[in-house]
């Protein structure tokens, strides 16, 4: 059985399904993709079963080519082609011979009809959005996702649409993110999932940053992401969201403004001595500034003073180092607001001028 494909189709498609690949192979097929011939070239299937990737790519086939082969071996292969050539393979009873030049790679295969697939249902509700602003709410919010918590629905992004706003939410019960934009063609009835890890992650790896546009899809237990020449479809987490409204503190009586870069250098200079489990760093904010200090437990300390614009009465209050240097990561604005009520009460950080993420940081006891 003949087959034919353009290396840099090929190459892309691989590169783009590679990642819902099963790496620790509790099923051996689970680390292969499902080749396929299909209407309009060779469907590329890969899936662990949690979500799944589907992707087109240009080529010539026989309609009964249905198999599966190593997608890592198979992608590190394709790479290895000259560009923009045609390559050339022949699927034998149990291997994919692949040549090009004088190259020849014999891959083991596994029969296409045991390649399992992932429980799917149907995906009711789509709205239109540029991959630019999705690419935004993830990367904004997704470093407050919660890791291996007992509370399963934090380790996941919540994505909601609600009229004409699209909005990801996540939190690890220390700190909360939140990011939205506006959308121009709403869904007519409110929708939100909450997306796990993997398939953030995979989304992340994939959006552009431009205004080219893609599908985003509800469904019952399932949520889609269409491309247009590949598909990205994964389970969501079953479980009840907390209420992060309740959780964004408001009417905060003190304002401290500073350069974002400056804090964040500053941060990053202080930590040489930061308590390595701790990771604790006081702020001590007045009508002089603000000074960043930090110690361990051998007595070491480190102490920076920061040009910073501040409102209201003096004020001592500790944070997580890591918690405040992955916010400044997140916010574009060349200036943030931390908004304080008190040393013990949490604070609310912003761009300034705010724009549309906000994000809330528990203090800690130093």
């Amino acid at each position: 059985m003949e087959l034919s494909f353009s290396r840099d189709s090929m190459a892309d498609a691989l590169q783009r399904i590679v990642g819902a690949a099963e790496k620790r192979l509790t099923m051996p097929i689970l680390g292969n993709v499902r080749i396929r011939s299909a209407t309009d070239g060779i469907q590329l299937d890969t899936t662990d079963l949690e979500l799944a990737w589907l992707a087109k790519t240009t080529g010539e086939s026989p309609p009964e080519l249905d198999c599966t082969v190593s997608v890592r071996k198979l992608l590190d292969v394709v790479r290895a082609a000259p560009p923009e050539s045609t390559i050339r393979a022949h699927l034998g009873s149990d291997r994919l011979s692949v040549g090009f030049g004088s190259a020849r790679f014999n891959l083991a295969t596994l029969p296409g009809e045991d390649f399992p697939e992932m429980e799917s249902g149907d995906i009711q509700h789509w709205i239109t959005v540029p991959q630019r602003v999705l690419r935004r709410l993830i990367e904004a919010t997704m470093f407050s996702m919660a890791h291996q918590d007992v509370r399963y629905y934090l380790q996941g992004l919540l994505l909601v649409s609600q009229g004409t706003t699209l909005r990801a939410v996540a939190t690890d019960g220390h700190r909360l993110a939140v990011s939205e934009a506006d959308v121009d063609h709403p869904l007519a009835k409110d929708q939100e999932s909450i997306i796990p890890r993997k398939a953030v992650q995979e989304l992340r790896r994939n959006l552009l940053d431009d205004d080219t546009e893609m599908q985003l899809g509800f469904g019952p237990g399932l949520i889609a992401f269409d491309f247009g020449s590949a598909r990205l479809t994964s389970k969501v987490i079953e479980g009840r969201f907390p209420d992060y409204e309740r959780v964004i503190p408001v009417g905060h009586p003190a304002r401290l403004t500073v350069e974002r870069e400056e804090f964040r250098q500053a941060l990053n200079r202080v930590a040489i001595v930061a308590n390595e489990k701790y990771r604790g760093v006081r702020l001590l904010a007045g009508t002089d500034g603000c000074r960043v200090v930090t110690h361990n437990a051998e007595h070491e300390e480190a102490e920076e003073t920061l040009a910073a614009i501040y409102e209201g009465e003096s004020m001592e209050i500790g944070f997580n180092l890591t918690y405040l240097l992955e916010v400044l990561g997140a916010i574009a604005g060349d200036q943030i607001r931390i908004e304080l009520r008190d040393g013990n009460s949490s604070a609310l950080i912003l761009a300034e001028p705010p724009d549309r993420a906000r994000y809330v940081v528990m203090p800690i006891r130093l």
